[in-house]
């Protein structure tokens, strides 16, 4: 029997909030490799990853520490806080302006280890931990990365 058909559970997410790099970054624009600019590779790939509790985190914020660490982060991958535009013959770019990627905090009724093999692809909960965040589906004019964080119940 499948853990999808003995429980459900429930997952609480805040309102996304935007989180744009910690420091300023060059505002340029940047053309995408013609590998990169294919029409058919015009989608997004959603990926899940659970990360053990560390011990030597006690006492902190997962959040704040991962909302910071994605803030510094971006001052050096900067290209990624910007938004794909569309140039002459809809070549696709990148217009690097610093306004962030999608950032959601997110709390969730299970434990890592109540899943099992369940969170190996297929995942049947692939809907319940990643969030759609209304109009940030597209490509054009979209945040590039959407982080949902789990930090209190999601524990292994």
């Amino acid at each position: 029997m499948s853990l999808s058909s003995t429980f459900a559970f429930t997952v609480h997410r805040r309102e996304p909030e935007l989180v744009a790099p910690s420091d300023p970054t060059p505002r340029e624009i940047k053309k995408l490799s013609d590998i990169d600019d294919q029409e058919g590779h015009r989608f997004q790939v959603p990926g899940l990853i659970f990360y053990k509790n560390n011990p030597s985190m006690e006492g902190k914020d997962p959040v704040g520490v991962i909302r910071e660490g994605l803030a510094k982060t971006l001052v050096y991958f900067y290209p990624f806080a910007g938004r794909i535009m569309e140039g002459d013959n809809r070549k696709l770019m990148v217009n690097c302006n610093g306004k962030g990627v999608l950032f959601v905090e997110a709390d969730a009724n299970i434990k890592v280890e109540q899943l099992g093999d369940n969170i190996l692809p297929p995942c049947p909960f692939l809907e319940e931990f990643l969030h759609d965040v209304p109009g940030s589906g597209g490509t054009i004019g979209c945040p590039l990365l959407l982080f949902q964080v789990r930090p209190t119940n999601l524990k292994v």
